[in-house]
């Protein structure tokens, strides 16, 4: 998993609002899929097939409070018999394209109207600048002439639905003028793992905002190591040039980068695990080679064979980038006679010479 984090400054304005927000959970959403299954609903049908408690009138008030709001469109007025005493007109209604919606979804949209807190993220990262609404209950006092003209990061979204804290809003009416607050410094952090990843923004370990980021794992990882200048790294084989050293041979390792660059955003230092490390030129291969030939000599050598298997299989992953001579048992054994510390590894590859002579 990759963890990226940085400060972020949100802004917060005190905005009245006209919002709608879509709930799954409403008394209507039966009537509406009731429209759907029928393609025409009345007072008389809903009461024989949904409410069955309440009278025909009160039926015909829910068709025309759902007709008021964008719902139901009526198609025709008949004549019903109500208890074969009275002669009552009630509509058909059928649905209207918001209405079809909200059957198809079973969701619902709730109005409400007041002063919010809104805040808005500057960040690149975040397309939808309107991360969080929080309604207040006090509205500040304009005694000081201290209101602002709205700013186009929240008047571009006027009649557009965003998604906040998990629920679809909609932004119906805002005013023109409003209060800006004090900012807030938070943090802003990407969490990717495989092919999923998760944007958030925080407050004191509070979440203001979440969303899912559209970037798998390794492509991320791909681009902060194009993009950091502290090693060189290659990007047509996957991998960081490295100068031989006798105290690191691995080929994969974890790798710090102090300031890592992503979308032009810097970040805080952030560890990269298994990150592929190859020889930078042909001079640290062959020494990164020859010190793995003499770390890895833990058995003796009966044969030739035997020891070319072994030989060729520690310089297979230096094969796949430089062309690496396999060196005979004699021919290692004169390298290593440069050393002060490799009795042990020379006598492996000699003793059968002389049990033999």
């Amino acid at each position: 998993m990759i963890t990226l984090k940085q400060n972020t400054e949100v802004e917060i304005y005190q905005v009245e609002l006209a919002l709608k927000v879509k709930t799954k959970q409403s008394p209507f959403i039966p009537i509406l899929i009731l429209a759907q299954e029928q393609e025409e609903i009345s007072a008389e049908t809903l009461h024989e097939n949904l409410l069955t408690s309440l009278p025909v009138r009160a039926c015909e008030n829910l068709l025309k409070r759902l007709e008021q709001q964008g719902y139901l469109q009526q198609e025709q007025k008949n004549m019903f018999g109500y208890r074969q005493t009275h002669q009552v007109a009630f509509a058909n209604y059928s649905l209207t394209e918001l209405g079809e919606q909200s059957a198809i979804d079973k969701s619902f949209w709730i109005g409400e109207k007041g002063v919010y807190n809104v805040f808005v993220s500057k960040s690149n990262l975040i397309q939808q600048r309107i991360i969080k609404t929080e309604k207040v209950e006090r509205a500040e006092n304009d005694k000081d002439g201290r209101t602002t003209q709205l700013p186009g990061e929240i008047r571009q979204y006027e009649n557009q639905v965003l998604t906040i804290d998990k629920k679809e809003v909609l932004f119906e009416d805002i005013e023109d003028r409003c209060f800006q607050l004090r900012h807030l410094i938070c943090v802003l952090e990407i969490n990717s793992r495989g092919n999923e990843s998760i944007l958030k923004i925080s407050k004191d370990s509070q979440s203001l905002f979440q969303t899912d980021f559209e970037i798998e794992e390794n492509i991320l990882q791909e681009e902060l190591l194009v993009a950091c200048g502290e090693f060189e790294y290659d990007e047509d084989k996957k991998a960081i040039l490295t100068e031989f050293s006798k105290d690191n041979l691995s080929f994969n390792r974890k790798v710090k980068i102090g300031k890592p660059i992503f979308k032009r955003n810097q970040f805080n230092q952030v560890e990269l695990e298994n990150i592929s490390h190859i020889p930078s030129d042909k001079e640290n291969a062959d020494n990164w080679y020859w010190e793995l030939l003499y770390k890895n000599m833990n058995n003796y050598f009966l044969d030739e064979n035997s020891f070319k298997e072994f030989a060729t299989e520690l310089a297979s992953p230096i094969q796949l980038h430089f062309k690496m001579k396999i060196p005979k048992r004699k021919e290692l054994a004169a390298i290593l006679n440069e050393r002060e510390d490799a009795f042990y590894q020379i006598a492996k590859l000699e003793t059968i010479d002389y049990l033999n002579y």
